[in-house]
């Protein structure tokens, strides 16, 4: 495979791995009434559900930066889409009964923590930018780690 299509390939997975964890929270959202009648869920557990991700995500992405910087993004990128999968299997695994509640806000606290390992490992390879070249872009997201800076311009 030529290196072009290659990093095209890389970038592409990439940015399907980190949009997978976007997509997911939407889907979750929409889909919260009907999975806390099918588990009977209390009020306060079907909230818990979506911001236990949340929460997790907001709190692990730092956590997920470090160890891309120490350990390596490739490796932080695998160790996420694996733990994001593996927790979204469980989260549709949730047994039904008293269980039901902390199983799937366990896991979605796991899956939003994966997601946090995740997506700060992701972009610095294929769009790695120096930090220059920021100035003349418009930026809608910047994620500095003391490696690197990486934009998301339009």
């Amino acid at each position: 495979m030529p290196a072009a299509s290659s990093k095209n390939l890389v970038l592409a997975a990439m940015v399907f791995a980190v949009a997978m964890t976007f997509i997911d929270q939407t889907i979750v959202a929409i889909a919260t009434p009907q999975v806390a009648e099918e588990l009977s869920l209390s009020r306060s557990g079907s909230a818990w559900v979506i911001n236990a991700y949340l929460l997790a995500l907001a709190a692990g992405f730092a956590l997920g930066g470090r160890l891309a910087d120490v350990i390596g993004s490739k490796k932080m990128v695998l160790v996420g889409i694996v733990g994001f999968a593996t927790t979204s299997l469980l989260c549709g695994l949730t047994p039904t009964g008293d269980i039901a509640e902390p199983w799937i806000i366990t896991f979605r606290a796991l899956q939003g923590l994966s997601a946090a390992l995740m997506i700060p490992a992701a972009p610095p390879k294929p769009i790695s930018i120096n930090a220059a070249t920021i100035r003349p872009m418009t930026p809608i997201a910047m994620f500095s780690t003391p490696r690197t800076r990486t934009c998301v311009s339009i």
